[in-house]
Parts: C-alpha cells; sequence; structure tokens
C-alpha cells in the first residue's frame, strides 16, 4: 500500500519542466498574501488608542478575504485534477503524513469546540480572533500551500521588498517618529508600556512580541539563500538582515531573542557535517552546564537572568517572565479538569482565570494615568503548546506535535536543498520564540504558509527522486 501511494504521489507531482499558468497564479497569490498580510495597516482607530487599537480585527478581515481568493483558486486547481484523473486516468496526489496529521488537528479542534461550555464563542467570535473558523482556515492554508505552493525565487524577493519596508516604518518609529498615525496624535513608541498607551507597538504588525516573533522567522529566510553567494548581489539580503537583528536588540523582547538563538543553534547542529556533529553537541552540553553552573553560584543584575538563578534555587514567583509564569501556574492547574477536549479553541478568555498584572520587559507594574496597575484579562498561555493543551486538550496537541515534527524531520532530510533549509530555519526560530510568546491571527498564517511551503517542496524533491529510480 505504501509503496503504491508514493508512485501515486511520484506520477501526480513530478518535476515540471516549465511552470504552468495554474502555478504562476499560485505565485503570485502567495506574493500578494504574503505582501499584503505583512504591511496591511488599520486605515481608521480612536483618537485615544490610535490605530492600532483597530489591527487584529483588520488584520482578521483581510485573512478571510485573502483565504477566501485562496480557497477558490484551490477549488479550481482540485476540479482540473478531479478532471484529469476522470478523463485522462491520471492518478491523484495522496495525501502525506504532514496533511494526515493537520486534518487531525483540525479534527480535534472541532471536537474541542463541540464539548466545549462556551458555544457561543467557540466556532466563530469578534472577541476571539482564533476560534475554530480560524484555525481550520490555518490547516486549509497549509494543505493548499503544501499541495500547490512552490517557494520560488520571486516569492522570497517579495519578502525581501515586504520587510525592507517593514523594517523602514520600524525605524522610524525607533527614531521617535509617528509615520501613517499609527499612534495616537502627538505621541509615538517610547509613549508605550503605560506610558500614555496600553502595550507597546511598532511596525504593521502591531505587538512588539509579536514583531520580535516576526523577525526571528524572517532573519533565516533572508541569511540561508545568502550563504556561499558572492557579496556583489547578496548585500541588500545581508544589510535587510542587519536591520531585522537590530531591531529585534531595539524592541527587548527576550521571545524573539531567545527564538533567534535557539533557533540558531538548532540550524548549526543540522547543517553541521555528519562528523562534526558530535563535537558540536559536546559543545553544546559543555556551554549549557557552565551556563547553568554560573547561574546557579552568582545572581547576575539583569532580570531574566536573575529570575534564572532564582528557579534554580527552587524560588519561582508568578511575576516571572512577566506574570508568564502566573498564567502558566493557573492553567497547568486546570488542565486535568479538561484534558482531552479542553476549554474550547481560543477559550481561555471565557474560562474564569484570574486577571493578572502588566509588567514591562523589565519586570515592573505597568500604572495607567490614574496611577492604578494596569490589570488585563488572561487570553493566552505565553507558550503555544500549553494554549493547545488548555484549550482543546491532548489529543490536539499531540497532533499539532506530530505535525511539527514531520515538517523539522524533512527539514533535517531535505537541508541540502536552499530552499527547504531557509523554510526549515526560519521555522525552528519561530517555533521556539512561540514557546514564550501568545498566538495571533497576526503572526500565525505566517506559520502555516512557511510550514505548507516546506512540506511542499519537500514532496516535490522527493517525488523527483521516485521519478528519477523508475
Amino acid at each position: 500500500m505504501g509503496k503504491r501511494s508514493g508512485k501515486n504521489r511520484a506520477q501526480g507531482r513530478a518535476l515540471k519542466q516549465k511552470p504552468s499558468l495554474l502555478d504562476v497564479w499560485m505565485e503570485l497569490l502567495l506574493g500578494g498574501f504574503l505582501a499584503l498580510y505583512l504591511l496591511f495597516i488599520p486605515l481608521r482607530g480612536s483618537e485615544r488608542l490610535g490605530m492600532y487599537s483597530q489591527i487584529s480585527e483588520t488584520k482578521t478581515t483581510l485573512f478571510f478575504v485573502l483565504m477566501g481568493i485562496l480557497l477558490f483558486y484551490g477549488a479550481i486547481r482540485l476540479g482540473v485534477e478531479l478532471w484529469a484523473w476522470r478523463k485522462q486516468g491520471k492518478p491523484l496526489t495522496s495525501l502525506s503524513p504532514s496533511q494526515i496529521a493537520a486534518l487531525l488537528f483540525l479534527f480535534f479542534t472541532v471536537i474541542s469546540a463541540a464539548a466545549s461550555p462556551y458555544q457561543a464563542n467557540a466556532w466563530y467570535s469578534s472577541k476571539s480572533h482564533e476560534a475554530t473558523l480560524t484555525l481550520g482556515l490555518y490547516v486549509l492554508l497549509f494543505l493548499v500551500t503544501s499541495r500547490w505552493g512552490v517557494p520560488t525565487r520571486r516569492l522570497w524577493k517579495v519578502l525581501l521588498w515586504s520587510m525592507g519596508l517593514f523594517c523602514l516604518l520600524c525605524l522610524l518609529q525607533a527614531l521617535g517618529k509617528n509615520p501613517l498615525s499609527l499612534y495616537p496624535e502627538g505621541q509615538s513608541f517610547y509613549d508605550g508600556y503605560g506610558k500614555q498607551y496600553q502595550g507597546a507597538y511598532a511596525g504593521s504588525v502591531g505587538n512588539v512580541d509579536l514583531v520580535s516573533a516576526l523577525l526571528a522567522l524572517v532573519i533565516p529566510l533572508l541569511v540561508i539563500p545568502a550563504l556561499g553567494k558572492q557579496l556583489r548581489r547578496t548585500w541588500p539580503c545581508w544589510l535587510l538582515a542587519l536591520g531585522c537583528v537590530g531591531l529585534l536588540v531595539w524592541l527587548r523582547v527576550l521571545c524573539g531573542l531567545v527564538g533567534l538563538a535557539a533557533g540558531t543553534a538548532l540550524t548549526l547542529l543540522v547543517r553541521c557535517p555528519d562528523e562534526k556533529r558530535k563535537w558540536l553537541l559536546l559543545s553544546y552540553g559543555i556551554l549549557a552546564v557552565t551556563g547553568i553552573a554560573l547561574l546557579w553560584a552568582v545572581d547576575l543584575p539583569v532580570k531574566f537572568l536573575h529570575e534564572l538563578h532564582e528557579i534554580l534555587h527552587g524560588r519561582a514567583e508568578d511575576s516571572f517572565g512577566t506574570g508568564r509564569f502566573f498564567i502558566w501556574r493557573q492553567m497547568l492547574e486546570r488542565i486535568p479538569n479538561r484534558l482531552l477536549t479542553g476549554v474550547g479553541p481560543d477559550m481561555a478568555r471565557f474560562s474564569g482565570l484570574e486577571p493578572f498584572v502588566r509588567r514591562d520587559e523589565l519586570g515592573n507594574v505597568v500604572y495607567n494615568a490614574a496611577g492604578n496597575a494596569i490589570t488585563a484579562v488572561i487570553t493566552d498561555a505565553h507558550c503555544y503548546p500549553v494554549h493547545i493543551l488548555y484549550c482543546q486538550g491532548l489529543p490536539a496537541l499531540l497532533s499539532w506535535l506530530t505535525l511539527v515534527g514531520l515538517c523539522m524531520s524533512h527539514w533535517v532530510k531535505g537541508r541540502s536543498d536552499c530552499s527547504i533549509a531557509a523554510l526549515g530555519s526560519g521555522l525552528a526560530c519561530l517555533l521556539c520564540a512561540m514557546l514564550f510568546c501568545f498566538s495571533s491571527i497576526i503572526i500565525m498564517p505566517f506559520l502555516w504558509l512557511c510550514m505548507g511551503l516546506l512540506e511542499g517542496k519537500y514532496q516535490e524533491r522527493t517525488d523527483a527522486k521516485a521519478s528519477q529510480a523508475m
């Protein structure tokens, strides 16, 4: 059965010498999706909060519109394949294990929604942008891109130009400007964190946690295709990558910095020659043991290093991780009550969790203009696996981890291909960042898009080898 499925897949996805018109349309759709979704900003906002107050609603509407167009294309493409199968006997492409894992994730998400005590919001809600409908569209985005998407050079150039504009916008904001009136009138980035308005926002993405996660994803996508190439041809990539690193440092958001560092370490391990990998692992082990010993022995005057010192001595507090420990403790205490189905997709905000006090990246309590501490409803775990476990249950988490594991294994196996190497490295950085970042419709489509492109490229490469073998 397995041999026959592989043969059908190889025949159905044989290498194309020249892209068809449908392939060109797909490339245009993905390029438009990437540029529009990254750069589009709200056209209006409140006087008190500025344009950023409407960014989630704006991106949600845009995502639904873009997905409607992409699914229309998918329906046409599937119809063409069914016609070719019926009239010409051309075999259909079988589902890959990754696609099956994605469908299982959707299946268990639907079960979670059906069993949720918050039925009025579990399927779709204006307050919850990642309820069942949105998660279903994520899976469909992965299926469409993994079946027909190709990470072409032109698509990479769209990313390059889009990120150039994104970084330019962030640079102006770093200089204290208010381009496009995204902040309230007369204010800037430096008036955030409760000084004049709640939160901190930058670029066309908004929340700085999401900006840092996006930068962690993009930097490897810019750097790896430029490795080994002539500098006179790739200097824009290096310049833009350095700009992204500079923005990441400027934002001072640890989830992006940790994601980039951890993803880079994994990338070095994957790209390292086999005969040197054990020495790299040994060096990682020595660095880890030395770092842990140093943190245990010395209480360094840096917030997150001080917190790690206290954790190693068994003195963890709810305020650690800018309140993340408080969120994780509450969720982990409640998870056993609904282990299999969770509280419902993105229903954390309705589940009665105790609000937490907002803190900035330095650990200081954020106060409003009246001098009162700012509290917020817990809407996310700020750790994506914990978020899935709490909201959708253990089966959904296991199917998600299976999907991620398969994509990462394809990265390792196909690392000699430039596209697979870049996508895998970017995904590794983003997935590490998502261990400390909250899930949002603003950033998650890029995760599913990259997973789909990686899966599609790997299957194309596998099918090409199978065709040559036959």
